[in-house]
C-alpha cells in the first residue's frame, strides 16, 4: 500500500517532467481574490485592483487549465481565504495545489493542498511590524495551532527576508522547530517592486550574508529549512543579476493570472518587479531544478506537494 501511495504521489510529477521536457508550462498561479484584510505594504498593494470573477467562472477557469495540461496551481491573492467557499471546489480540480496565505483566517483541510503561511519574524513584535498589523502573529499562531489539532495536512511557513528581519533566520527556525506545529520553513529575499517604499529592501552585502547564513542554517536545521543548497545559492546577487523574464523558470513554466483571469506580465510580482534582484523562492526553485533535476531536488518537490 505504501508503494502504491508513492506511485500515486509521483504520477503528477511525472506528467510535470514530461511537460518540462517539452518546454511547456506545467503550473500556474492564480489570484483567487483581489481583496485582503491585512495592512502590509506587499507587492500586491502596488498592483492595480482588478476585481474578481464570479465563483462559477473561477471553477471553469481551473477546469480549462487542467484540460490544457496544467498539473499544479498556486492559489494566492490578496488573501485567498477571503473566499473560503470557493477553495474546496478549485483545489479538487488540480492534481496538486499550494495555497499561500497570511494565516489571518482559519485554515481548511482541502484536497491535494499544501499550505504556505507567511511568517516574517522570529517573534510577534517583528512579524507585526513587517506586516503593519498589530496582533497578527498571535492570530496566525492560533489558527495554525487549531488546524494542527484537526488535520495532519502539511503546513509550511514562508518568510520573506527584508531589512527588518534578515538577521532572524535562525530565530525563526528555532521558534517553529520547537513548537512542532509546522513541517518546515522556506525563505525568500524581498524583491524590489517599483511603486513600493524601499525601507525593507536589502543591500547587496546583506543578500550575500543571507546566502551564507542560510547555508550554515541548513547544516544545523536540516530539512526543516525546506530549501536545497541549489535554491539557496540562487538567491546570491551574482546569480540574480543575470535573471531576465526570458531566463526565468517561473515565467517559463508557471504563468501567473490575476483575479479576472488575465495573464500577468512576467510573474505574480508583475512587470513592476526588478528581475535582477528577484528573491522569490519559486524562481529559486524553478531555476535550481529545471531543466536539470537531480534526486535531491526530486525528493524536495515530492515532500512539499500534496496529491
Amino acid at each position: 500500500m505504501k508503494f502504491l501511495g508513492v506511485i500515486r504521489n509521483a504520477w503528477p510529477l511525472l506528467n510535470t517532467l514530461i511537460r518540462v521536457y517539452q518546454k511547456k508550462p506545467f503550473a500556474f498561479s492564480f489570484n483567487l481574490t483581489d481583496r485582503c484584510p491585512n495592512n502590509c505594504n506587499c507587492y500586491w498593494r502596488a498592483q492595480s485592483r482588478t476585481g474578481e470573477m464570479p465563483d462559477d467562472e473561477v471553477i471553469s477557469f481551473f477546469k480549462q487549465m487542467k484540460t490544457s495540461g496544467y498539473r499544479h496551481a498556486t492559489i494566492i491573492g490578496g488573501e485567498p481565504y477571503v473566499r473560503p467557499k470557493l477553495l474546496p471546489a478549485v483545489t479538487s480540480i488540480m492534481d496538486a495545489n499550494w495555497i499561500v496565505t497570511s494565516g489571518v483566517l482559519p485554515l481548511m483541510n482541502l484536497p491535494r493542498t499544501t499550505h504556505f503561511i507567511s511568517i516574517d519574524g522570529q517573534d510577534a513584535k517583528t512579524h507585526d511590524r513587517v506586516r503593519r498589523n498589530h496582533g497578527l502573529f498571535r492570530r496566525v499562531f492560533k489558527n495554525i495551532q487549531q488546524f494542527r489539532k484537526a488535520s495532519n495536512a502539511p503546513v509550511y511557513l514562508h518568510s520573506v527576508l527584508n531589512q527588518i528581519n534578515y538577521q532572524q533566520i535562525r530565530g525563526i527556525l528555532s521558534f517553529w522547530i520547537r513548537g512542532k506545529m509546522v513541517d518546515g520553513v522556506i525563505m525568500s529575499t524581498i524583491t524590489p517592486i517599483y511603486g513600493i517604499r524601499s525601507e525593507l529592501w536589502l543591500t547587496t552585502n546583506q543578500k550575500k550574508w543571507i546566502v551564507a547564513e542560510l547555508l550554515e542554517a541548513k547544516k544545523e536545521f536540516g530539512d526543516f529549512l525546506c530549501m536545497t543548497n541549489s535554491m539557496i545559492a540562487h538567491l546570491h546577487p551574482d546569480n540574480t543579476a543575470k535573471l531576465t523574464p526570458e531566463k526565468c523558470g517561473t515565467a517559463i513554466y508557471s504563468p501567473s493570472f490575476d483575479a479576472k483571469g488575465n495573464k500577468m506580465a512576467q510573474c505574480v510580482l508583475s512587470d513592476k518587479a526588478k528581475c535582477s534582484e528577484c528573491g522569490c523562492v519559486i524562481t529559486a526553485m524553478m531555476n535550481a531544478f529545471f531543466p536539470r533535476l537531480e534526486l535531491k531536488e526530486l525528493a524536495f518537490l515530492l515532500k512539499i506537494t500534496t496529491v
